[in-house]
C-alpha cells in the first residue's frame, strides 16, 4: 500500500474511483499491524485501490474526515463514504464490504 496525500485523494474521488484509505501514523502499532493484512486483500480486488494516509502529514484531511483515532479505515466509491470503521476488524469485514462495492 502506498501512501497518498489529501489532493491526490480528492482527484480520485473526483473521478469517480473506488478507494481504501487507511488513516495511519508511524507511532500507531495497530496501524502497523493492519497495512500488510490489507495489502494482502488489496490484491483480491483489482478494481479498487488501497493507500494509506498519514494523519500527522495531512492535518486538513484528518479535520475534514473528523477522524479521532488510528487506525481508520475509509471505503470511498467516488465522493460517497461507502463504510468508516475504527480500530483493526478481521479481513472477513472488509472483505465483505469491498465485494459489495
Amino acid at each position: 500500500m502506498e501512501f497518498i496525500k489529501e489532493d491526490e485523494l480528492k482527484k480520485l474521488q473526483e473521478e469517480g474511483k473506488k478507494i481504501l484509505v487507511q488513516y495511519t501514523a508511524a507511532w500507531c502499532g495497530p496501524c502497523r499491524a493492519l497495512t500488510p493484512r490489507l495489502g494482502n486483500i488489496s490484491n483480491e480486488y483489482n478494481d479498487i485501490q488501497f493507500f494509506k494516509l498519514d494523519i500527522d502529514e495531512n492535518p486538513n484531511a484528518v479535520m475534514e474526515m473528523e477522524i479521532r483515532s488510528v487506525p481508520t479505515v475509509v471505503v470511498y466509491d467516488g465522493n460517497t463514504v461507502i463504510d468508516r470503521s475504527v480500530g483493526a476488524h478481521p479481513d472477513g469485514y472488509y472483505k465483505e464490504i469491498l465485494s459489495s462495492l
